[in-house]
């Protein structure tokens, strides 16, 4: 008689099937969600549980194909990186997108705590860390000007990327002092992406601003007063003992961080990998050199997914470009492409990196 287990070890067997051809068999390898769940329906089992697990199934050949890759040009790829640092400390959300991309390509790092931008860049490029995660850009307060000027000229290199869902909440010590609040602990960030929410909610709120939203956990976990709160996320809530009164109250629902992984050395990324390229580039103080930079990127078909700019300390109304664009530098058009760049503005390579599909 079959049993719930004898059922359970054939999942298994399958699954394990499953991985091994997916890694060998890339191009079939992605099994069609429509496809799918009109078996699912046939089996009448439930579109939403289906629909789910085979995400998980195909998203999981996708990062062993990934990681297989890698490693075939950059020697064992994320196992040599053996310390990582994140701005700290524990809890933070630079500590969650460690986290989630240490367990995207299976490797624990040494965590290094870090109290500033510029301490992370400083540990990569001094030997202290093999890797930083620093937030580059948000999708409701748009790009954090600080760490774009610490890429400048520094030496490091972008080897990845990684995008963390943000969802902000109020922390308490008790939840039966919710209406007592009148006092916010947090980082500028989260107060300057949730102003409508606490606009509405608590116009005479206070806030005290802290180095990160998991400082600010421990400085109201540790003060216990029944006026105070701590915006962060529920993650760093459940890490010091805080409970949440209210979450995503963040202006735009769908609120996003993107992450870059920095290291000392540029990676190689293969040509079956979609892949992404970002550079800093000057141009001339003439009319038309920026349009005919861009035009380089329209010439070539390039995805330009990132355009931003910063001023040039020293040279007045002069500005530093950056620019994330899809491409891959070992192809033969990638490196046309900047050789014709290079021909019209003072260009430099941050990396060239697998390019997240989420």
């Amino acid at each position: 008689m079959t049993t719930l287990s004898d059922i359970d070890n054939k999942i298994l067997e399958l699954l394990k099937e499953r991985t091994q051809y997916s890694v060998s068999e890339f191009d079939y390898q992605i099994s069609s969600i429509d496809e799918i769940l009109k078996k699912a329906d046939e089996y009448r089992l439930n579109p939403t549980y289906i629909a789910g697990l085979f995400t998980l199934i195909n998203n999981e050949s996708i990062r062993m194909f990934e990681q297989k890759s890698l490693e075939s040009k950059n020697n064992l790829w994320c196992r040599k990186y053996k310390k990582a640092s994140y701005l700290g400390p524990k809890g933070t959300y630079s500590f969650q997108a460690m986290v989630k991309f240490c367990e995207k390509y299976q490797f624990r790092p040494e965590e290094v705590c870090c109290s500033s931008f510029n301490e992370l860049v400083s540990n990569v490029k001094q030997g202290i860390s093999d890797l930083s995660f620093l937030p580059v850009e948000n999708t409701s307060s748009g790009i954090i000007n600080e760490v774009y000027d610490l890429l400048r000229d520094n030496g490091v290199h972008i080897i990845g990327e990684i995008t963390l869902p943000i969802n902000h909440s109020i922390l308490v010590n008790d939840v039966n002092n919710a209406a007592k609040i009148d006092t916010f602990y947090s980082h500028p960030q989260p107060i300057i992406q949730s102003s409508n929410f606490l606009k509405l909610h608590y116009p005479d709120a206070k806030f005290v601003y802290c180095d990160s939203t998991a400082d600010a956990v421990k400085k109201v976990k540790n003060l216990n007063q029944e006026n105070i709160a701590a915006i962060a996320s529920e993650f760093a809530g459940t890490l010091f003992g805080l409970s949440p009164i209210r979450s995503n109250i963040a202006n735009q629902s769908e609120n996003f961080t993107r992450f870059i992984v920095i290291a000392k050395d540029p990676i190689t990324v293969p040509t079956d990998l979609a892949s992404k390229i970002s550079i800093t580039f000057t141009t001339n103080n003439t009319p038309g050199a920026l349009a005919a930079v861009l035009d380089i990127f329209k010439q070539h078909q390039y995805n330009l997914t990132k355009l931003a700019s910063r001023p040039i300390i020293g040279r007045p109304w002069e500005e530093l470009f950056y620019a994330d664009f899809i491409a891959n530098l070992e192809t033969v058009d990638a490196q046309n492409a900047i050789h014709e760049l290079k021909s019209l503005c003072h260009l430099n390579i941050l990396g060239c990196y697998p390019l997240e599909k989420e």
